[in-house]
């Protein structure tokens, strides 16, 4: 990571093409440098560095070929997070200046992070940091509400919608009867309760759901909501998660990306468009999808019997094995704007010959990713194939040597 910071501060603003090599390894080029932001990428994912909400290990993480995925205890070792990257609210300053209350490792990989993805974009790279729709639009400038608090955590959004009806009707009551005493005494009514219980009964203090370290109002913790204040505490949430609690982190991205080039050139863009040109797309790889956008040669035609076996064990893939796979033969889990259609160079199958007297099952796939090039050995059968090639992908990550 401070390698990378240390790069782009030296080369995130040039306009000429940034390429990356490794020290001790004789691989240059596309590969290499496509597999350099698919690294940092998730470097910036660690959980450790507390950057983003987290909802925890994601589904199958324990069946997970990547050791590294989760920590020694159990828990994640990087943040998952089903409806995209979220900054984690601190408390901060109102003027969110130097002493904002986020820690300053934070504001530094955040600022780094605007010129990791400056870069990128001006480079056409692709990274691997799937950002919330409601980060884009907090990057965009744009003004939010509980719509866009619900795409980042739904549950949170709709208790607070139930309790701004509650408090909605509770006001409505006081303004009827014009007795204070009187609206209260409806607390037992259905529709002054949240799911059959009085708010007061809910256990909510004037802190962050989720993040109790982060108060809504001074001595929160101390405070408890009520059938009175709920409607400040629904308001309270929603400024401090949405704009307050996130004002630094937001400021920090946006001084990165501008040092690159002027962010006010996202303007028009929408949040989905920008997660497609800095993370690429997504596609079902059926066999028909695949079998138009794959080159054929040294040994392969289309009707080749191996060509077969590596469609049908494409198309079986998962998501995160096709990412897996991309980033073997790319060195990125991503595919350009277009999908397989426009990686550049075509995606090329050729066979891998063995030696007189060796079976090609005691090879494994080989690949050259800066031609995105597959070598593929004529395997017996289509179970051998889809073993060796899972062995290829999950073991030979990491490295680029000449094959």
């Amino acid at each position: 990571m401070d390698s990378a910071i240390k790069v782009m501060d030296l080369y995130a603003s040039a306009k000429a093409l940034l390429e990356v090599e490794y020290f001790g390894e004789v691989g240059t080029g596309l590969g290499p440098t496509l597999e350099f932001y698919t690294l940092v990428s998730r470097e910036l994912r660690r959980s450790e560095l507390r950057l983003w909400l987290d909802d925890g290990i994601p589904p199958a993480a324990t069946a997970s070929a990547d050791p590294s995925a989760t920590g020694g205890d159990g828990a994640s070792a990087y943040v998952f997070s089903a409806c995209g990257l979220y900054p984690r609210p601190v408390s901060q300053s109102a003027d969110g200046g130097a002493d904002s209350g986020l820690p300053a490792r934070a504001t530094q990989l955040y600022t780094f992070m605007g010129k990791f993805v400056a870069k990128a974009l001006l480079d056409s790279r692709l990274v691997d940091l799937p950002f919330s729709a409601t980060f884009y639009k907090q990057v965009l400038g744009h003004e939010l509400t509980i719509p866009d608090l619900a795409s980042v955590r739904p549950e949170l959004a709709r208790t607070l919608t139930k309790l701004r009806a509650i408090s909605h009707r509770h006001k409505a009551a006081q303004r009827a009867t014009g007795k204070h005493a009187a609206a209260a005494a409806t607390d037992g009514g259905a529709g002054l309760q949240f799911d059959g219980v009085d708010v007061s009964d809910l256990g909510l203090e004037f802190t962050l759901p989720g993040l109790p370290e982060v108060e809504l109002v001074p001595n929160g913790a101390q405070r408890d909501v009520t059938l009175d204040n709920c409607g400040e505490f629904v308001q309270r949430v929603l400024d401090v998660f949405l704009a307050e609690g996130v004002r630094a982190q937001v400021a920090a991205f946006r001084k990165g990306f501008s040092s690159v080039f002027a962010i006010e050139h996202l303007a028009a863009f929408s949040p989905d468009e920008l997660e497609v040109l800095l993370n690429g797309s997504r596609e079902r790889w059926d066999v028909s999808t695949v079998i138009e956008h794959l080159k054929f040669d040294h040994g392969y035609t289309r009707s080749s019997r191996a060509v077969g076996f590596l469609l049908e064990v494409l198309g079986e893939f998962d998501d995160a094995t096709i990412a897996a796979f991309l980033k073997f033969v790319t060195g990125s889990p991503r595919l350009p704007v277009g999908g397989l259609a426009r990686l550049n160079p075509r995606l090329t199958v050729v066979q891998k010959r063995p030696e007189d007297g060796v079976s090609p099952d005691a090879y494994l796939p080989s690949v050259m990713t800066c031609a995105n090039y597959v070598k593929l050995p004529d395997y017996s059968s289509k179970e051998v194939m889809r073993e060796r090639l899972l062995t290829a992908i999950h073991e030979g990550q990491g490295a680029f040597y000449l094959s």
